[in-house]
């Protein structure tokens, strides 16, 4: 894996939230960066590519939904997963038709982050794999 594909943004209005995904996704070898809020992850995402976005549902000036829908736009090929600790409201399905790839209920153990992350980037790989297989 490329550091490139090792990126991920972390969006969360919890400082410690951030700081403990950071943390935890270093450990586990990825490159971490963090954005308070979705205005602030629009901007970080004007100037670098992450393949996956862990995101809050509940953010403030963009909510997580409206961030989703506008990250689509500026890149369809984005993995993002909702981060929140309130899906009994929302369920996989609702997610997924709102454009999330998937979700991980907080707090999140370092187990369930580090198989979902490697989920992620096993999708975000053999996507990349089929776009860059010439035709025959």
């Amino acid at each position: 894996m490329t550091t490139l594909s090792k990126k991920i943004l972390v969006v969360d209005d919890e400082k410690s939230i951030r700081e403990i995904m950071k943390i935890t996704l270093v450990k586990l070898g990825y490159v971490s960066e963090s954005a308070k809020n979705g205005k602030e992850a629009l901007e970080i995402l004007e100037k670098e590519v992450f393949p996956l976005i862990l995101m809050d549902l509940s953010l403030p000036e963009i909510d997580g939904v409206e961030l989703c829908v506008r990250i689509r736009e500026i890149n369809p090929d984005t993995v993002i997963y909702a981060f929140s600790g309130g899906f009994t409201e929302v369920d996989s399905d609702q997610l997924e038709k709102m454009g999330f790839d998937g979700h991980l209920c907080k707090p999140v153990k370092t187990e369930v982050l580090e198989r979902a992350v490697e989920g992620a980037f096993e999708k975000i790989d053999k996507k990349r794999e089929r776009l860059f297989i010439p035709s025959l």
